[in-house]
């Protein structure tokens, strides 16, 4: 991966996201615990693996996929030259310009955005509430049907039409799989275990599921491996998914139901008025324009 770490784009992720999440994030702490060693000294400024860390969740996703191990020398070397910048721009007293300051408040302003709303999920999606929703619905529902079938495998129409009079006249399903069936679970009786619709090929699902329980197809059925003689063994359903497996699923629905009614909420407290591009009312007309079928506005 070397030739990755040579490419000017790679060097110019690294700035951009160093820039963009602002030095003050990073290198705000000269006093780490003792877990967090030292990884570079700068002047006398000590930069630890927390900042490394932090510095590669920022990365962009493409470059997240690397080892962080693989990619720290140039986490390192970057850390290293951000503060030197930082150091020769507060220097020139950049730190009190206008551009820094606006830079700061929007960030800082993100910032708050963030802090707020996680606090505000936080407070909405408890354990309380992820339980409630689970039991209401997916701890309660019945997941999809489940077939166990057995079948008997050739390779001609003819030979499952003859099999299925055999077995009329008498003939046991099985041994007729272990003794005549082409296919991988001959020796087993024919049997293929429990499995849902969407496991199996058409029209063989479809034949399967349409059966009662210890019933044989009337006729053989063609797919892709040949044709087949089908016999439903037993039905019932899967267990609904459990609360760990269903956590996520349930966070994502409450949290994105909070935000919908709280940002409506707080829309609904507020005085809010918004313009066009150019300073016009909402659904004005740009001034010197003519509105169709009337005056130019003023």
């Amino acid at each position: 991966m070397k030739h990755l770490f040579m490419n000017p784009l790679f060097g110019a992720a690294l700035v951009a996201t160093f820039v963009m999440a602002g030095s003050a994030a990073v290198f705000a702490q000269d006093t780490k615990p003792s877990d967090d060693p030292v990884v570079a000294i700068v002047n006398g400024h000590e930069i630890h693996q927390s900042n490394v860390r932090t510095a590669f969740q920022r990365l962009p996703a493409q470059y997240q996929q690397i080892p962080i191990d693989v990619i720290l020398p140039q986490l390192i070397e970057q850390l290293v030259t951000n503060r030197l910048m930082e150091v020769a721009g507060r220097a020139q007293d950049l730190h009190n310009s206008e551009e820094v300051k606006a830079q700061v408040r929007a960030f800082e302003g993100a910032a708050i955005q963030q802090a707020y709303i996680e606090g505000k999920i936080d407070e909405q999606v408890t354990e309380e509430e992820i339980l409630r929703v689970y039991e209401e619905t997916i701890g309660n529902a019945e997941g999809p049907e489940e077939v166990r079938a057995s079948h008997i495998l050739v390779e001609t129409q003819e030979e499952g039409e003859a099999i299925l009079k055999e077995l009329a006249d008498g003939a046991e399903f099985a041994a007729l799989a272990r003794e005549r069936s082409t296919g991988p679970t001959g020796p087993r009786g024919g049997d293929l275990g429990y499995f849902g619709r969407e496991a199996m090929v058409e029209p063989f699902a479809t034949a399967a599921f349409a059966l009662e329980i210890g019933e044989v197809g009337p006729d053989p059925v063609k797919t892709q491996f040949g044709w087949h003689v089908i016999k439903t063994v037993d039905k019932r359903r899967q267990p609904p998914a459990n609360l760990a497996e269903s956590r996520a699923q349930i966070e994502e629905l409450l949290t994105r139901e909070f935000i919908t009614a709280h940002m409506a909420e707080l829309r609904a407290g507020a005085e809010i008025e918004t313009f066009n591009i150019d300073g016009t009312p909402s659904g004005g007309t740009p001034a010197g324009e003519t509105p169709a079928g009337g005056a130019a506005t003023k």
